[in-house]
């Protein structure tokens, strides 16, 4: 693409969002910040989600329509449209979601008041399909933290959700982690990375209106939805993140002993919280390796 680079990339990854996405991309639009572009994905939706973007694009330049030729799972599908970024920033953008008018600008301003931040936060609304509110969250002040083990350790304590990966984020930083990953819980994998990197700041204010659809939830099989080729596969969430964790710890540039530090953070974090969850995990994969040994057992019998 010719022209200048704009300062933010927002990248909306969708798959068959026709009920939502021009709430969202109107939202996008209607900033009062204007040095940015959208990266729309289209994941091979087969309703009306690609016409919808494309009469989008073609009113407004800012917008760019990728369209993928297959399913690549949402893991692939939100790392395309960083892979087609050009800005500075860089902000994920669910296709259900909105934002406020000054959502952009003022979280380019924090980031750019602290050239050491990787990444800003703000407040958060939780609304359910039909736009009514449920909750709030407002971002942790310890992510602030100078020390990056301590900050590892306070997100892993004190974080107890992940909204902070719709903030604003320094595309520099992002490109050094290894984006999302086939699998459920790989966004705090993500943070992880990124809280080694730099420090988060926050725009405390109400700016990210995030849905959260019964519907959707019905028809959610989460690590397929993550990865197509999780399909008949035994998920292990739970161990499959204090694995995935402690291999950002062993991977970073930490001392011996930030990383004893952390990893024991981890273990506290998802093997002591989350015993009954993990102990759960093991008795359904056994059962699950088990039916499909007898099951190639059977066959070949056959």
């Amino acid at each position: 693409m010719t022209g200048p680079a704009p300062l933010v990339s927002v990248g909306l990854p969708v798959y068959n969002g026709e009920a939502f996405v021009a709430r969202a991309l109107d939202s996008l639009l209607e900033q009062d910040f204007e040095d940015f572009e959208i990266i729309i994905c289209d994941n091979a939706s087969h309703d009306t989600t690609y016409e919808i973007a494309a009469s989008y694009a073609e009113r407004d330049t800012r917008i760019r329509l990728h369209r993928n030729p297959q399913n690549l799972g949402l893991a692939g599908n939100f790392n395309r449209t960083f892979e087609l970024s050009r800005g500075r920033y860089f902000k994920w953008a669910a296709h259900d979601d909105w934002h406020a008018p000054q959502s952009l600008r003022l979280t380019v301003q924090a980031m750019e008041e602290n050239p050491a931040a990787v990444l800003c936060a703000t407040g958060v609304s939780l609304v359910d399909e039909h736009g009514m509110e449920f909750d709030r969250w407002v971002p942790p002040a310890e992510m602030a933290e100078p020390e990056a083990h301590r900050r590892m350790h306070r997100l892993l304590l004190a974080l107890g959700e992940t909204h902070p990966m719709y903030g604003l984020i320094r595309a520099s930083a992002l490109g050094r982690t290894s984006l999302i990953q086939g699998y459920v819980g790989s966004d705090r994998t993500l943070l992880a990375e990124l809280s080694l990197l730099g420090p988060f700041v926050s725009v405390p204010e109400i700016l990210h209106f995030y849905t959260v659809s019964a519907s959707a939830r019905r028809s959610y099989r989460p690590s397929v939805h993550y990865d197509p080729r999780n399909a008949g596969r035994p998920p292990l969430r739970t161990w499959r993140l204090i694995h995935k964790h402690l291999d950002v710890v062993r991977r970073s540039d930490l001392t011996a002993r930030q990383q004893l530090f952390l990893g024991r953070s981890v273990v506290r974090r998802f093997g002591i919280r989350d015993f009954r969850r993990l102990a759960a995990e093991t008795y359904h994969a056994g059962r699950f390796v088990v039916a499909r040994a007898t099951g190639r057992t059977r066959r070949s019998a056959g």
